[in-house]
């Protein structure tokens, strides 16, 4: 299908979302119970080549996206031919491509004679992977699951392994690596029980998954689901999420010194819907406490300005984040890439996408490596595993409906000792050379 099946990912500039709208349209509710071959996927993905293609070219149109990214996703290379074998890594997102980012060195540093090639369906994320100075890759926007289009990206980058990253299926492109014979696997792979079951309806041969050398699930019950699809088991294996690695740079220091960490509360990777709800819970603490802070940070930072009339609408001081030396009562970022140098700032971190349904929350493991006190919406389905471990903890404070602003206040006084348990529960990984080693083999690396 030219669009994900199943995952976080959607090829709109700058956003994400479960499936894409085309999907929506063509791909509702499949009538039958039984696998389908794929030539159903065939038939689908012909119905929304022209839409899609029409689709390209009205963004570059309206300048909603650049030639390059449009000629990315149409399969056609905006860099130079490569004189090395390619090892080709596909993430949603700049937080999917965050998450492997110690495999990525691991790969550069023990694999010199390979060139890493990152494709992501978000332009933006490719902007702020540039700014990774030690890691040396070819970025590109991804191509559209449509064959043609794969076909023409595999014949110019004729890559000698691949990498899926985390959630999103993309049956025409693994069908076709697999034509070629390029060894595949997925990492930190993840399938909710949503997905799951409407991806039953297909079956692993259909959407390409009997294909992959292995899968690594991010956790039990995903590797379940991809064996109920019809994976052999010897296939999944259960890895600890790669979430779960990251190391934090060093917060700015010129930020440290601007923020006063017991009054300021972060609002990390928040989604339309959570904001008005953040301001509100806010603006009822800021009474109690002046001195409180809110640094909130946007997903998607095309959206920066609806946020800031969000803050100004409640009559609350907003700026930009970085621009002033003494920081409004909210400071929006309007950027990618700077979250993880930000978590030190906070004393206590709102998990974003968790407030609203149908994107499952973000990873607790950033602010849990800051020591920022961690809560959460009741909708935090992508982390089922680990927020049921930290609730028996008693290590973060998840907050109802409406209860927002007393779940905050309740962060503030045990921020420390949320703080501690948390870090307990998940303390920082062993090496992971071991593992890195296994999944180089399955890609054909040696």
């Amino acid at each position: 299908m030219p669009t994900p099946v199943s995952g976080t990912g959607c090829i709109a500039a700058g956003k994400t979302c479960n499936t894409s709208t085309i999907a929506r349209i063509i791909w509702p509710k499949l009538p039958w119970k039984k696998p389908v071959p794929h030539v159903v996927i065939k038939l689908l993905t012909f119905l929304a080549t022209i839409p899609l293609l029409i689709w390209v070219t009205l963004q570059v149109v309206l300048r909603q996206s650049s030639l390059d990214t449009a000629k990315n996703r149409l399969g056609i290379a905006t860099d130079r031919p490569p004189e090395k074998p390619v090892i080709w890594l596909h993430a949603a997102s700049l937080g999917e491509l965050t998450s492997i980012k110690p495999f990525l060195l691991y790969l550069a540093r023990n694999f010199p004679d390979h060139l890493l090639l990152i494709t992501t369906n978000n332009p933006a994320a490719l902007k702020a992977a540039r700014g990774w100075a030690d890691l040396p890759m070819i970025l590109q926007t991804a191509p559209l699951d449509i064959p043609f289009v794969v076909n023409r990206f595999l014949a110019y980058w004729s890559p000698a392994g691949f990498v899926n990253i985390e959630g999103e299926i993309w049956p025409n492109r693994f069908i076709s690596l697999a034509k070629k014979q390029v060894p595949s696997i997925m990492l930190n792979a993840r399938l909710s029980d949503r997905s799951a079951k409407k991806l039953s309806k297909l079956g692993a041969s259909a959407l390409g998954l009997v294909h992959f050398n292995q899968i690594y699930a991010q956790d039990a019950c995903s590797a379940d689901h991809f064996s109920t699809l019809g994976i052999p088991q010897d296939c999944v294996r259960t890895i600890p999420n790669f979430k779960s690695l990251v190391s934090l740079p060093p917060p700015d220091v010129r930020m440290q010194a601007r923020y006063d960490r017991c009054n300021t509360l972060l609002a990390a990777s928040t989604h339309e819907g959570e904001e008005p709800l953040i301001l509100d819970a806010f603006q009822s603490l800021s009474e109690q406490n002046p001195n409180l802070r809110l640094i909130l940070v946007p997903r998607h930072p095309n959206r920066v300005p609806e946020v800031m009339k969000f803050a100004q609408d409640r009559k609350l001081e907003v700026g930009i984040y970085g621009e002033k030396s003494e920081p409004e009562q909210v400071t929006v970022v309007d950027s990618l890439g700077s979250l993880q140098r930000i978590y030190p700032l906070a004393q206590v971190t709102l998990v974003g996408g968790s407030l609203v349904p149908d994107i499952g929350g973000h990873t607790p493991y950033e602010p849990l490596r800051a020591a920022s006190a961690i809560v959460s919406g009741p909708f935090h389905s992508n982390f089922k595993q680990e927020y049921e471990t930290l609730t028996q903890a008693d290590a973060c404070i998840l907050s109802k409906s409406g209860e927002l602003a007393d779940a905050l206040s309740t962060a503030f006084s045990l921020a420390d000792e949320l703080a501690a348990r948390a870090q307990k529960v998940y303390p920082s990984a062993a090496d992971p050379t071991v593992l890195f080693n296994d999944i180089a083999r399955k890609v054909g690396l040696s």
